[in-house]
């Protein structure tokens, strides 16, 4: 039977919750990560940010109103860019989900697809006491067509 940390993604990169959205969105895109864990200053998860964080975030959706709008024909550049600024100096704790659907090392792998099906999550964290150690995302499922069981 496989467990989590026969699948889970690891080591994890993380980001502090006093961070930007625009540090997370640096880093995503470093990285090639599409999901970030949060995690407080003792370093325990506080939740997660995703890629779709960055559009369709309810708190973000007065402000692409009006980048729709400046788009139009009598938009000013300026204006497009402190938009943008705004959202990328908005702090990580504010866009974030939370809280977060987690396993642990030793869940088995039935169990960690059941949570993400029942939560409608694409990846969740997985932990030691209050530590994330790795990561299990759709794609880590396919480990499981080529595991020799």
């Amino acid at each position: 039977m496989a467990l989590a940390q026969d699948l889970m993604s690891s080591p994890v990169t993380t980001i502090q919750s006093t961070a930007t959205v625009g540090d997370a969105a640096d880093l995503m895109l470093e990285g090639g990560f599409s999901c970030l864990p949060v995690v407080d200053e003792k370093g325990e998860l506080a939740g997660m940010l995703t890629h779709t964080d960055f559009s369709m975030h309810h708190r973000f959706k007065p402000l692409a109103q009006n980048l729709y709008s400046l788009l139009g024909s009598w938009g000013k550049p300026e204006a497009v860019e402190e938009i943008y600024h705004d959202i990328r100096s908005r702090k990580i704790s504010d866009v974030m989900s939370h809280p977060v659907s987690t396993v642990k090392e030793e869940t088995p792998v039935t169990e960690v697809v059941e949570s993400m099906l029942r939560n409608h999550v694409n990846r969740v964290p997985v932990m030691r006491a209050k530590t994330v150690v790795g990561i299990i995302t759709r794609h880590d499922l396919l480990k499981l067509i080529s595991m020799d069981t």
